[in-house]
């Protein structure tokens, strides 16, 4: 097999991962050395990606590793060390030699990503390994590691048919990752929602904080200060020493959230895709005349179309290459929106925002040649 192909059928591995003593247990037996790998370990609805992209900046540490997901570009983007992702020929190494475990086990995606993220970062001799959750908490393949901290960014309404079809049983679910003794933190706001995680925190045997926001320039969204918070919160409880702040602000960056790829016209792509996150975008909104929306077919489109049409925006909807979209044509007719290609959203010469979906954002990165990026 090529390395295209080998890529392509692990893409191909869906479903549910095991529990996650089972991943757990094979771990110890195979590979023991990961779980001797210092980590942090991020949470929640929106925001986990640059939270753990902040801590890789913050953290005064030589060898830093980060288990990211979903990519925007590259399956390689998932794993990084020092902000450099995995190169392509280690990883084919390492998933050659693992293929067999991986086959015999029926691994999944999301489980094979992890193993290899490990085991790269033990042959690499990381120091510190920035690891974010999948989906959920309890549940996730990343729960099966050791922290020295962890932490959940906030509650929203993503992955309903896996966590729950209420904020509150969403927060539960994603409370799975607290553990005895070790350092429980959040950035959540809401009173109702941190009772619950601090209750389930408790039950875990752990005490939960609540971390406030940390003040950036104006040309930062305002919810960074939220995920900068978090990150530096969770850095001091693990002992790690930070850097100077100024230093992570002028580094930092996140492909596809606020990104701008032009700016004459004013052209900005993010990622939000789900309610919370088109609410935060929203009140952050910069200053574009057309908003042009794309979204998959397992979120809550209708109430994040209604979001966009209070802002006075004229909304578009847009076809783009994935099994996975929206009925775009029913939610045209629902809300008397036009629906456009991917070509026809990318050749406006307006000031206009796309978002909607990581996958969308993605698309017209590629399509405004942003494809290659450096980390």
């Amino acid at each position: 097999m090529t390395l295209s192909e080998k890529i392509a059928a692990l893409e191909s591995r869906t479903g549910i991962n095991r529990p996650v003593k089972q991943l757990r247990s094979l771990m110890q037996q195979y590979i023991p050395e990961t779980l001797k790998i210092p980590a942090i370990q991020v949470a929640g609805t929106n925001g986990k990606g640059s939270t753990v992209t902040w801590m890789s900046l913050l953290a005064d540490r030589p060898v830093i590793g980060t288990f990211t997901s979903p990519h925007m570009f590259s399956h390689f983007e998932r794993m990084t060390i020092n902000n450099q992702p995995i190169p392509a020929d280690q990883w084919e190494a390492i998933y050659d030699r693992w293929l067999p475990l991986f086959e015999e086990q029926d691994f999944t995606m999301f489980e094979t990503d992890l193993w290899m993220a490990m085991v790269w970062f033990a042959e690499n001799r990381v120091e510190l390994a920035l690891m974010e959750v999948g989906m959920g908490g309890g549940r996730d393949a990343t729960t099966a590691l050791d922290y020295l901290a962890t932490g959940i960014t906030n509650i929203g309404r993503d992955h309903m048919q896996y966590l729950g079809s209420t904020l509150e049983e969403i927060a539960k679910a994603k409370a799975g990752i607290f553990k005895p003794g070790i350092p429980a933190l959040t950035a959540e706001q809401d009173p109702a929602l941190f009772e619950i995680l601090s209750r389930e925190a408790a039950q875990a045997g752990t005490l939960l904080t609540k971390v406030p926001a940390l003040s950036l320039p104006e040309d930062f969204p305002k919810y960074q200060e939220a995920n900068l918070g978090l990150a530096a919160a969770l850095l001091t409880a693990a002992n790690i020493p930070v850097k100077p702040l100024e230093q992570a602000e002028k580094n930092f960056f996140w492909p596809g959230r606020m990104q701008a790829v032009s700016q004459d016209p004013l052209q900005v792509v993010d990622g939000a895709h789900n309610p919370e996150g088109i609410e935060a975008l929203c009140r952050s909104l910069p200053g574009v005349e057309r908003i042009f929306f794309s979204v998959l077919a397992d979120k809550q489109a209708s109430e994040m179309i209604r979001r966009l049409l209070e802002t006075g925006k004229a909304v578009t909807l847009v076809r783009f290459d994935t099994r996975r979209l929206a009925d775009l044509e029913e939610l045209s007719a629902q809300f008397g929106l036009d629906l456009v290609s991917l070509e026809e959203a990318l050749s406006s010469d307006k000031p206009a925002l796309y978002c909607g979906s990581l996958k969308f954002a993605a698309a017209v990165l590629k399509g405004k040649h942003y494809d290659k990026h450096e980390f």
